[in-house]
């Protein structure tokens, strides 16, 4: 079986046979490719990485896979041609909101493409500014024309652009006849967009480190919470600020350690026009002044696995705030490393984890909802220790290697007899 990989980022192998630097993007794809080239009739694959950093297209075999570089100019013709000359039996479409889905749905026999779901990119900008004022979805042609010439964006930019890669998004999936996803709410969505489609559930394999789970209470700092994103206003961290103060009465060293970098500050001159520009940033740094708990909020920077297992390790409680996702990897290694999980019920959440038997869900836009969840936790070690655990055996399950590997090859045969 021949399998042309479609994938929005180059492979890091074929990024540095290109001499760019490696996309923090990808150990999934190694993990997923180890695991089906260890299957009896492993498929023969040819890995095309969509990429704006090239300005033409690459070919090359790298530990005998062959890789192609897609540019996005000229991209789609170089696309259809590969796929001319490749003859795959399938095709893997990996996201869907890119504008090389529809090129792969538009150049190749859709009953031959599997179209696998990422995120969902459009209710992604609906949901971008829930928690915030008003004021971050009007329109501030001064501050957005700034932000663009210096590579950064307002809410209002952000949401805008995944609004339109959502557009696009129902433009893929109204053409797919195999979608691919991993839970109960893009099910949902795709019986809405893509009703000529059969949907198959397939899960997702993590990073390595986190099998071993290794989360101790006894090895924890107390009260210790950490968040695995909060650049993006869509993952919620003005919410984490917020229920700081309500904690602190009964729990006065709680803490909150955030993965990436600091709001940017260049001293108290310049600070009102940073946090003017850099806007979401400014107002999480604003707001923690506000409330008190700036002394409470730590960045760690950005972190590669090893370290990222660490930091969830030497917390007590690994917290998602976002307003909507749809299977958020950290929440899965939250859970492989066996340590209690709070997150927002939204999305496709509650289908990876279950309130009350594998940790605690709560609405992320009900007053106090959020600091309950965790001061429940914290009351109850006893019983977060045993929601960690069942979570722990949940994710074994959820996102077994071997198991992932199998039921993919499984889906594209059962597509093929169907044609």
């Amino acid at each position: 079986m021949k399998l042309f990989w479609m994938l929005n980022f180059l492979p890091p192998e074929l990024s540095q046979a290109l001499g760019l630097p490696a996309q923090a993007s990808g150990s999934w794809v190694q993990a997923l490719r180890a695991q089906l080239a260890a299957l009896p009739g492993a498929p023969q694959l040819t890995l095309c990485g969509y990429t704006p950093h090239v300005t033409k297209a690459q070919r090359r075999i790298i530990g005998g896979t062959a890789y192609l570089a897609l540019p996005a100019a000229g991209g789609r013709a170089v696309l259809a041609r590969a796929l001319a000359e490749d003859q795959p039996d399938l095709v893997l479409l990996f996201g869907t909101e890119s504008e090389h889905a529809l090129w792969v749905l538009q150049s190749f026999d859709p009953a031959r493409i599997l179209v696998y779901i990422q995120g969902l990119a459009g209710p992604c900008g609906a949901h971008m500014a829930d928690g915030l004022p008003p004021r971050f979805l009007r329109r501030q042609p001064l501050k957005e024309a700034l932000a663009a010439r210096t590579g950064g964006a307002t809410v209002r930019q952000l949401a805008a652009r995944l609004t339109a890669r959502g557009e696009r998004e129902k433009q893929v999936l109204a053409l797919a006849r195999h979608v691919l996803g991993r839970t109960g709410w893009d099910k949902a969505y795709c019986e809405q967009h893509a009703p000529a489609a059969r949907y198959y559930p397939l899960g997702e394999i993590l990073r390595q480190p986190f099998y071993a789970g290794g989360w101790r209470r006894q090895g924890c700092i107390p009260h210790r919470i950490f968040v695995s994103q909060g650049n993006l206003p869509l993952k919620g961290l003005h919410r984490a600020i917020e229920a700081l103060p309500a904690l602190l009465p009964d729990f006065p060293d709680a803490a909150l350690f955030v993965a990436g970098w600091p709001p940017p500050d260049k001293g108290p001159l310049l600070r009102p026009a940073m946090r003017w520009l850099a806007e979401y940033p400014g107002y999480l740094a604003a707001l923690a002044e506000k409330l008190g708990v700036a002394d409470r909020i730590h960045y760690t920077g950005v972190l590669g696995a090893d370290a990222m297992r660490e930091e969830f390790l030497k917390s007590e409680t690994y917290l998602l705030c976002s307003s909507i996702e749809n299977s958020p990897n950290s929440l899965g290694e939250a859970m492989l490393l066996g340590m209690p999980c709070a997150a927002s019920a939204v999305g496709g959440v509650p289908s990876l984890l279950e309130s009350g038997a594998e940790g605690v869900l709560f609405n992320p836009s009900a007053p106090g909802a959020l600091a309950a969840a965790l001061a429940g936790l914290w009351a109850d070690p006893a019983r977060a220790d045993a929601l960690a655990a069942a979570a722990r055996t949940r994710a074994l399950a959820d996102h077994d290697g071997p198991a992932i590997a199998a039921q993919l090859l499984a889906i594209c045969r059962q597509a093929l007899a169907g044609l």
